[in-house]
């Protein structure tokens, strides 16, 4: 039985920082991650009109290959009402500081107290080969783009020496202030987030390991927020078990989340060095079932449950073969938490 290792050290807070954002965070209920490929802008704004007459409470969406994050949630607020929304995330550094903050300001402006920014660090394979972008100081830079988008957002003049150099900017801030979000894994990142953001997103970490980065995290800072994407299949074919392996296995052959479950005490060696196809059948026994919620419709709700009553806000991510998010939306239905 894989034994789960606690954090290495403890989190530190920021005396005098407790920002709240009223009625945002109102409630967990049920978010959900759209797709960043695979479906058009229409389908993805149907999807969302759906989501919302369904009982669905958020709409997050990324930002890898096809589609402009922002632009799709802009035209979403417009053809919602009650629907929080986010990213989950964009990275940090294809766009400027300075356009973040604008592009924040427009979807709050847009969309009042429903929206939320999701920013991270990404991968070089997205950053550097499909922007070329460099991706240096992950943690450095993470906290100078906060601080920037933070200042801007609040009305301030913006001066700030370092990375990233930016004089001189003043934006139109929003009168409802949006939440900023730190996508974190290691300690650095985690510490890095509960300092400058308002909350953090994890991704592929095992529920026992959010719970007590959550814990940490809002007893270091009041109101702090903990974000878990959570890659969830109800009723997994064989089709779908299949899928979701080589999804998970993908993710295990990247440095950042290999570094970050090895640390949690998963020995992935021999999925590092194998081929993607012998890699796919040698995950260690149980980590499929840490990292995705799999089985009856119910059984997917008390894990949601278990989630929410960890102090976690989860953000469902359909998984398995076809279309996964139409089949979430067809046969899981969302419900009070």
């Amino acid at each position: 039985m894989h034994e789960h290792r606690a954090l290495n050290r403890p989190l530190v807070g920021v005396a005098g920082v407790v920002r709240t954002f009223p009625g945002f965070w109102e409630g967990f209920g049920y978010e959900v991650a759209l797709p960043a490929r695979g479906l058009g802008a229409a389908q993805i704004l149907e999807l969302s009109i759906q989501a919302e007459k369904d009982g669905w409470t958020g709409i997050w969406v990324s930002e890898v290959l096809s589609l402009d994050a922002f632009a799709l949630l802009g035209a979403i607020s417009q053809r919602t009402e009650r629907l929080r929304l986010g990213t989950s995330i964009v990275p940090v550094t294809t766009r400027s500081a300075a356009l973040l903050a604008m592009t924040a300001t427009t979807m709050a402006q847009l969309a009042p107290g429903r929206f939320a920014l999701g920013i991270g660090v990404s991968t070089p394979a997205i950053v550097s080969v499909r922007h070329d972008r460099a991706v240096t100081g992950p943690a450095a830079t993470s906290a100078g783009v906060l601080d920037v988008i933070e200042s801007a957002l609040s009305g301030l003049l913006v001066e700030h020496a370092g990375n990233p150099a930016v004089q001189n900017l003043r934006i139109d801030a929003p009168q409802v202030r949006p939440p900023v979000l730190l996508a974190a894994l290691g300690p650095m990142m985690i510490q890095t987030a509960i300092e400058h953001a308002d909350g953090l997103i994890l991704n592929l970490v095992p529920l026992a390991h959010a719970r007590e980065i959550a814990a940490a995290a809002a007893t270091a800072r009041p109101g702090f927020q903990t974000l878990l994407t959570q890659r969830v299949c109800f009723d997994p074919t064989a089709d779908d078990l299949a899928a979701i392996r080589r999804e998970v296995t993908s993710y295990c052959r990247v440095p950042t989340y290999a570094d970050n479950l090895c640390r949690l005490g998963w020995d992935l060696e021999a999925v590092r060095v194998a081929s993607p196809t012998e890699a796919a059948v040698l995950l260690p026994p149980g980590l499929l079932e840490e990292l995705v919620i799999m089985g009856t419709a119910e059984e997917c709700h008390r894990r949601f449950e278990e989630i929410a009553a960890a102090g976690v806000r989860a953000i469902a991510v359909p998984v398995g073969s076809g279309n996964t998010t139409e089949k979430l939306f067809a046969g899981f239905k969302p419900r009070f938490l």
